[in-house]
Formats: C-alpha cells, sequence, structure tokens
C-alpha cells in the first residue's frame, strides 16, 4: 500500500507544472522514505543492532515534511523556480538523495554515525522538533484561511495533515520507549501523511480540469484559491455569460479579482472574500436576456433600451437564487448598480444600506468596463478611468472604498492626477457606457 501511495505520489507531483504541488510530493516522499527506513532500522527487524538512525529518522522526517508543505504555501520566487519548471527532474534526485540515504544507513546501521548519539544531538533534536511543530502549526492555520476562502477539501486535508503532524511530533517526544503512548505517533503521522497524499492527488485532477475561462486570468493568492472553490452552478453560469458576448470575455473574472485585492486591502475575512467573488463573478449574469443589439449599441441608449438593461440586475438575482450554494452571492448581483447618492438601481438605495460587498464589487465593475476594449469604443486609460473613479466619490461610490482602491492601484504605479474630473470626461464615461450624464457609467 504504501509502494502505491508513492506511485500516486510522484506520477501526480511529477506531472504537474505547479511548484506547490511538486513541493506537497516531495513532503509525502519524505515521510515515505525515512520512515520506511525507521521501520527497517528498528532493534531486532532482520537482525538489525541497536543504532542511532532509529530516533534519528522520524526526527528527519517531521523535519523535512513541516518544511516541505511550509515552502508549498509560500508565493512562488525565483529561487524555488527550477521545482515547478522540471518537477520530475527535481523529484527524481530528491528522490534518489534520500532514498540512497537511507538505504545505506538501514544496511550498515552501526557504521560511522549510526554507532550512537552524538554528543549534544538529543538536544538538538528537541529544538528541531520544537521548531518542527511551530512551523507546522503556522503551516496549518494558513492552508485553514485557505479553506475558509474556497471551501476547498483539498486544502481541508492539507489543514489535518499538518496538525496530525505536531500531535505526531508531541507523541514521538514525550511517548515512552517501548509503549503505546510511543507508537501512538507512528498512527498520527501516518494519517498527516494519507491526508497529504489525499491533497495532492485530488488536486493534480484538479489542476488538470480547471475551466478554461477561469484559468485564463492570471489570479494569485486568495483570488486563486476562491475561484478552483467556485461550485459547479456557479461555474456553468460563469461560462454562459462569457459565451454571451465575446467582446467583454474575462470581464467578470477580472471585475472578481479587482473586487477581493479591494475587499482584503478593505479588511474583509477569507468568507466574506469568498461570498465577494463569487458575487462579482456572477454580477452581469441577468444579461444573458439582453439582446445583443442592445449591449453592443454604439450609440445612446432608447428609454425603453435603458429600462431593459436596468432590469439585468433583477433577473440575474432570480436565476442565482435558484442555486442554493450561490445565495452569499445575492446582494453582489442584485446591488452593484446601486449609487452611494441614492440614483442609482434597481432598488434606489443609498449610503450604508447598500451592502458593503456590492459597494467594493461597484467600483472594480466599473474600473475594468472602462479599461477594456469593447464593441462600440476603445479602452480609456488606467490614469483616466481613475480620475473618473475618484471624481465619483460620494456621488456614485462610496468613498471609502474608493480610497481602498487607490491603495490597491497604487501598488501597481497607478495614481490619479489629483486634478478634477472635467465635465466632458463625466459625459465621455456615461456615453462610452450607454447610460445618460450624471447615471451610473457601466451597465
Amino acid at each position: 500500500m504504501t509502494g502505491q501511495c508513492h506511485r500516486q505520489v510522484f506520477v501526480a507531483a511529477g506531472r504537474s507544472r505547479h511548484r506547490s504541488l511538486t513541493l506537497l510530493g516531495a513532503a509525502c516522499l519524505t515521510v515515505g522514505v525515512f520512515m520506511l527506513g525507521h521501520g527497517l532500522a528498528t532493534p531486532g527487524v532482520a537482525d538489525r543492532p541497536m543504532n542511532a538512525w532509529v530516533s534519528r529518522f522520524p526526527v528527519i522526517a517531521l523535519a523535512g515534511f513541516a518544511t516541505l508543505l511550509a515552502l508549498a504555501l509560500r508565493r512562488p520566487t525565483d529561487r524555488l523556480g527550477f521545482v515547478g519548471r522540471h518537477p520530475r527532474a527535481f523529484l527524481s534526485v530528491y528522490a534518489s538523495v534520500i532514498t540512497v540515504a537511507v538505504t545505506a544507513a538501514v544496511l550498515w546501521p552501526t557504521a560511522g554515525p549510526g554507532h550512537a548519539m552524538v554528543h549534544g544531538e538529543s538536544e538538538l533534536g528537541d529544538v528541531v522538533l520544537l521548531l518542527s511543530g511551530l512551523t507546522l502549526l503556522a503551516t496549518g492555520w494558513g492552508y485553514h484561511r485557505r479553506w475558509r476562502l474556497g471551501r476547498d477539501r483539498v486544502q481541508l486535508a492539507l489543514v489535518l495533515a499538518c496538525w496530525l503532524g505536531v500531535e505526531a511530533l508531541v507523541s514521538l517526544r514525550f511517548g515512552s520507549l517501548w509503549h503505546v503512548s510511543s507508537w501512538i505517533y507512528h498512527t498520527l503521522l501516518l494519517a498527516g501523511f494519507g491526508s497529504a497524499v489525499f491533497a495532492l492527488v485530488t488536486e493534480y485532477r484538479r489542476v488538470q480540469l480547471i475551466d478554461e475561462t477561469l484559468a485564463g486570468v492570471r489570479l494569485h493568492d486568495d483570488m486563486e484559491h476562491i475561484t478552483r472553490g467556485y461550485p459547479e452552478a456557479l461555474r456553468a453560469l460563469v461560462a454562459a455569460v462569457e459565451a454571451k458576448d465575446e467582446h467583454t470575455h474575462g470581464h467578470s473574472a477580472r471585475v472578481a479579482e479587482y473586487s477581493v485585492r479591494l475587499g482584503r486591502q478593505m479588511g474583509l475575512g477569507p468568507s466574506q472574500l469568498r461570498e465577494l467573488a463569487q458575487g462579482a463573478v456572477l454580477h452581469d449574469i441577468g444579461k444573458i436576456g439582453t439582446a445583443d443589439a442592445v449591449l453592443n449599441k454604439p450609440g445612446p441608449l432608447t428609454p425603453d433600451e435603458r429600462a431593459w438593461i436596468e432590469q439585468h440586475p433583477v433577473a440575474g438575482w432570480e436565476i442565482v437564487r435558484q442555486a442554493p450554494s450561490l445565495h452569499a452571492a445575492l446582494s453582489v448581483v442584485r446591488h452593484h448598480h446601486e449609487r452611494w447618492d441614492g440614483t442609482g438601481y434597481p432598488a434606489g438605495l443609498a449610503g450604508d444600506s447598500i451592502p458593503l460587498q456590492a459597494r467594493l464589487a461597484a467600483v472594480a465593475d466599473v474600473w475594468d468596463a472602462l479599461t477594456s476594449e469593447r464593441a462600440y469604443r476603445s479602452a480609456w486609460s488606467a490614469q483616466r478611468a481613475l480620475d473618473h473613479i475618484v471624481a465619483d466619490s460620494g456621488t456614485q461610490f462610496d468613498p471609502a472604498c474608493v480610497e481602498g482602491f487607490l491603495d490597491v492601484l497604487a501598488a501597481q504605479g497607478v495614481a490619479p492626477t489629483g486634478e478634477p474630473a472635467s465635465a466632458e470626461a463625466a459625459v465621455a464615461a456615461a456615453s462610452d457606457c450607454h447610460v445618460p450624464s450624471g447615471a451610473a457609467p457601466t451597465r
């Protein structure tokens, strides 16, 4: 069974081009190889004599497991770029090195440093176990946050892998040799190893099947984990709205990404960010029932056409509420066109009566609408679009959300000019987005 697990680990991690999955595979290999060596080096097994490796291997296994799980959680860096670019080569070399080292120790257990513990090794082992435990606790908390973002069972499995590893470590350190307490860590570590294997194989399969519509936008950190946790009903609806108009392909995903960036800047927690992303990616789902001739009309809309456009938040709300798994997205879908001054639609809400997540999505929606190419106009420059958003702070947008968005874009090197927006610019924004001057500048 252990051999089968190793084969699944190597195949899944080796085929993936994702650095985190490769490191997760290395973590599983570390536990498997060193704990196998621990078993084979146990005195009495195949006439093995008393040796120091039987005590060292569990410590090395836990330390390696903790280190590699922590590295898998971190943002990719150039230092570990080789791991993601050449996963099979990395895993082959890593597996070969640790296998040769463990095999040598098992075959000649009392040779060299295997004869006895060196001076101070016991104290050093305690320090290594303490650092490994702290690393596993912190890493488990990081995976727990990811689980709250996407409700993904893979992340939950990694939480279990980390925290079961901590329990195994405690049992190893404080258990009495050859008593039941000293063997509990075997069970706990095996459970943690099994959780990590499950996470690796399941995540590999998921990565291979990510919908191209959602994977087309480069998402990182929180947003990446939220999208991977999208319910199937949401994925189907996103595909439908993207297929509706090729000129706005990717708009929903970009609005969700910027909404989450803004939400994180505003201090929203993981669950709120997940709900915000789901609402933002579905905000235009009601346009499925709107005629293409209206959506892509190059000139001003007639009153009837405008009334039709203004129905899309309610139409979207009616569609989304049919799926119980998407109820958290309803407030954004229905209210992303409300205005801070109360002149928006469909309910004419004002100020704090507009749900916070809808206020956040409204800023992101306008930003992407103005900076994207459309069938009826060219994209605005980033600075011109930001000047427009700043000018509408306190009328169309929540001023606090605008301030937060300025911070988000400042990290990208985009800042407003500081000059008041002209009336002509406001009319141009309204005209570009098919609404009369003074009304919401996006459809």
